[in-house]
């Protein structure tokens, strides 16, 4: 799939572990109402002299365990997108040969099972019973046809979360949500870092550093 926004998502590996014990009943009650959504509405745009961005996801999810982004409520896919889609913004206009590309290459969630402890202990304590690894693997390019100038950078951001027996349906989505939240702040970070260091010809000077 491919998108285009008109005028008005070297190689960085983040690895970060976050656990999170749940409790509470067991139910497979969802959150009430809406969930809340990975936004980026609060980030300044980054304002690129390219004569278009086009937007655009490699990633092809298999759908069935051990993956799991598809049970969740904002996937690691669409996060991406909407970064894309929110923060980078065309200025040039047509008189610019330039054009910028975002493609996502992985945005996969893989689900592990942890063994329980045994015997009478585990009769006593709630335990993390799966693990959710989560990546955002992304690439921006520039390409002048013109002149044949050109720019590219990918970046990687990986975090994991692991979820407790008891926890509920409520639970586990809003422990996937910040899962989502922690991943794409990572990607944030860095792809801002990237796009400063190694596309900055192509920044617009109003453009937040």
């Amino acid at each position: 799939m491919t998108l285009l926004i008109n005028k008005p998502w070297k190689t960085i590996f983040v690895v970060a572990v976050v656990g999170l014990g749940l409790s509470g009943c067991v139910s497979d009650q969802a959150i009430g109402g809406p969930i809340a959504k990975v936004g980026f509405q609060h980030l300044p745009k980054i304002r690129l002299n390219v004569a278009t961005v086009l937007v655009k996801s490699n990633y092809k999810g298999l759908m069935e365990p051990p993956y799991a982004e598809q049970r969740f409520p904002t996937p690691p896919e669409r996060a991406l997108f909407d970064w894309a889609l929110t923060r980078l913004v065309a200025v040039g206009g047509k008189e610019y040969a330039a054009v910028a590309q975002f493609e996502i290459d992985d945005a996969s969630v893989v689900e592990t099972k942890l063994k329980k402890t045994e015997g009478f202990r585990a009769m006593l304590t709630y335990e993390p019973t799966a693990r959710y690894d989560a990546t955002a693997v992304a690439r921006l390019n520039i390409k002048n046809a013109e002149n044949g100038a050109s720019g590219n950078i990918r970046v990687t951001a990986q975090r994991s979360i692991e979820v407790s027996e008891n926890a509920t349906l409520a639970q586990r989505e809003e422990a996937w949500m910040v899962l989502v939240e922690n991943l794409m702040a990572d990607f944030n970070t860095q792809m801002e870092l990237q796009i400063n260091g190694y596309l900055s010809r192509w920044v617009d000077p109003q453009s937040p550093k």
